[in-house]
């Protein structure tokens, strides 16, 4: 074997070729295939997280280093997840956001991020409710059983929360409401013999009023990366919003106050 043949073998193997031979596999594969390549955001708690997913497997995940802080973070964020893995932009097939609900300022970011990604790359846009995702982290953490019910909690300020609860195959039981939290709640559940897996930002409200043996507490928050079969179902599905009037899902007014005027 000559000197050149020792050369090219060796840059042939070394890890950054191969890195990128396999990001122009994975271009090529989803382009010729009913695959989606995904960029996943989620941004409905204090911490955003994004993923870029491709037929509801994670390629890469990045997450804030801070609290409430996706203006400046997100499109930062989004640069280094697909940096990450050597994508770019223009290989994307849909943008999926959590939609609601959550924190007003994080999906208000969130979605006006959202909407100009997919506005600008003419891609489809895929709204992912903001406790789904948490419930299907807890489904995929928690083992499920037939008397097994899954509870998201996202945090709404003194005693009250956003919730909704699914079955262990991700069907929604009761829609998303404003929860104030009490020892009672959920009693009709625990009577039942129906343990709850409670999971989000919120559920460690209730953990400190439940005393019910039924009560399962799971430490699974907000993240991207539970997003990724949601999103491939949606894509699948058309599920795409309507990017010039989609709104973030509050569930209810924000508590705006006004000023009392200087006399």
């Amino acid at each position: 074997m000559n000197l050149f043949c020792v050369k090219a073998k060796f840059f042939l193997s070394s890890d950054i070729v191969r890195k990128y031979k396999l990001a122009i596999c994975n271009r090529l594969y989803n382009k010729f295939s009913c695959m989606a390549l995904v960029l996943c955001m989620e941004t409905a708690t204090e911490r955003c997280s994004i993923v870029v997913a491709s037929e509801g497997n994670i390629i890469e995940k990045v997450y804030s280093s801070g609290d409430f802080d996706h203006t400046a973070q997100l499109t930062l964020l989004i640069e280094k997840c697909l940096r990450l893995g050597n994508l770019q932009l223009s290989d994307l097939d849909a943008i999926a956001i959590s939609i609601g609900p959550g924190s007003y300022t994080s999906l208000r970011a969130g979605l006006s991020t959202a909407k100009g990604l997919a506005y600008g790359l003419d891609l489809p846009l895929l709204p992912i409710d903001s406790l789904s995702i948490i419930a299907a982290g807890a489904i995929q953490e928690h083992s499920p059983s037939k008397a097994t019910l899954y509870v998201p909690m996202i945090d709404a300020r003194r005693m009250e929360v956003y919730t909704a609860i699914y079955s262990p195959t991700g069907e929604t039981l009761e829609m998303a409401n404003a929860a104030i939290l009490t020892p009672d709640s959920f009693c009709t559940y625990f009577e039942q013999e129906i343990s709850l897996v409670f999971a989000g930002n919120g559920a460690p409200k209730f953990s400190l009023i439940a005393s019910s043996p039924f009560a399962i507490f799971s430490s699974v928050r907000s993240d991207a990366t539970y997003m990724p079969a949601l999103a491939e179902k949606a894509y699948q599905q058309k599920a795409f919003a309507d990017v010039a009037y989609i709104e973030p899902f509050y569930l209810k007014p924000p508590n705006i106050t006004v000023p009392k005027k200087q006399i």
